[in-house]
């Protein structure tokens, strides 16, 4: 079989910048490299695709799908196009642009089946989002500009140059509470996405090099007097430092385990592939039982610090096209609600130092909520 071919979705919002920053890279991409950019326009006029024609070099070809939404109106055109470049064309790349407007889960979710098949690779997912959504407090939580946010590898500051260091903090702010957290995040420099934002899945968690006169501001926090908790989101976001102790990845309850030692605390986390899917039921009942959830909204934070977990978040696969995310709530509760998270599931605990919480029973617990097949 030939190599799959590596396919990017470049998502975001009306006027978040998707389609300049495409036409940047087939700009600058290897003139003897064959790329095709499938855009979904909400007309069929074709505007954004004469733009990213334009800027092309060497071998390419731009496929516009209007309709609004490549998952409902256009989807067939999409299937009908996806599948004729992976089994006869075979270009060395592909490019995918929803539009502004639609959710990019079914999109992401017909690109991971022709991943099962060994035919394509779903390479990276990246989100733009500008600094005037933010100005504004950034995407609704049920917004499809939040889902577009939600479902990325890779969380990228589009029309940086028009960015303060006021608008880099609010925008690294905004990232650090998202889970699962991004493999990258950034702000785009003259409108390039980089390759590490191309390929976030290769690296760990980065965030691309802020200006060094604009860091004191965006760390201003983190120089603060230490208090209880103040470290708690750096094993989070993953911004360890050569104090951190992090133990090898292994297998565990169908999927991959890790413990991190940091400040006096405790972190394990799991990674479960996407063929593991959650019972609902089974899986409430746990995380109620660890203080993270009855399954119908928030619940307090007593209960987890008796047991000695300090924090729970997670996402968990719970049917074929369904997820549930798990996560602190600005009030100190937990709450769980849909997530559009489509790579794996995955949970993390913050455990108390002193703590006798086992990950061996964890594991034990973790695969009797899992579904039988």
């Amino acid at each position: 079989m030939p190599e799959p071919i590596p396919a990017h979705v470049v998502t975001g919002p009306l006027g978040s910048g998707k389609t300049t920053a495409i036409a940047r890279l087939l700009a600058d991409k290897p003139p003897e490299e064959d790329w095709v950019v499938l855009l979904n326009e909400f007309s069929d006029a074709g505007i954004d695709a004469l733009t990213v024609a334009s800027a092309a070099r060497g071998a390419f070809d731009v496929r516009l799908v209007p309709g609004g939404c490549l998952c409902c109106a256009g989807e067939q055109d999409f299937r009908r196009n996806l599948q004729e470049l992976v089994t006869q064309r075979r270009p060395q790349r592909i490019l995918v642009e929803p539009s502004g407007l639609g959710h990019p889960a079914g999109i992401v979710e017909e690109l991971l089946g022709w991943e099962a098949s060994g035919q394509l690779r779903l390479a990276g997912i990246v989100a733009l989002l500008d600094p005037q959504r933010l100005r504004d407090g950034g995407p609704a939580r049920d917004s499809e500009a939040h889902a577009q946010v939600e479902i990325a590898d890779a969380l990228a500051l589009s029309k940086a140059d028009l960015a303060d260091a006021a608008d880099l903090a609010r925008f690294e702010a905004f990232a650090a509470q998202l889970y699962p957290r991004k493999a990258w995040f950034g702000p785009l420099v003259e409108g390039r996405i980089p390759p590490v934002a191309l390929e976030p899945r290769q690296a760990s968690v980065a965030r691309a090099a802020m200006p060094r006169s604009l860091r004191p501001a965006l760390h201003q926090a983190e120089r603060q007097p230490a208090s209880p908790g103040h470290h708690e989101h750096e094993l989070a976001l993953g911004r360890f430092d050569e104090q951190v102790v992090a133990d090898a990845e292994i297998a565990a309850a169908n999927g991959l385990r890790r413990e991190v030692r940091h400040l006096g605390r405790r972190a394990v986390r799991w990674v479960f592939p996407r063929a593991v899917a959650f019972s609902r039921e089974p899986l409430m009942r746990l995380l109620a039982a660890a203080g993270a959830g009855s399954g119908s909204g928030a619940v307090a934070d007593g209960p987890q610090r008796a047991s000695g977990v300090l924090r729970l978040k997670g996402v968990f696969r719970v049917a074929e096209d369904e997820w549930l995310l798990v996560q602190p709530d600005a009030h100190g509760s937990v709450s769980v609600r849909p997530s559009s998270w489509r790579r794996d599931s995955r949970v993390e605990l913050l455990l108390d130092g002193a703590s006798a919480a086992e990950p061996l029973a964890w594991d034990a617990a973790w695969l009797n909520a899992q579904q039988r097949r």
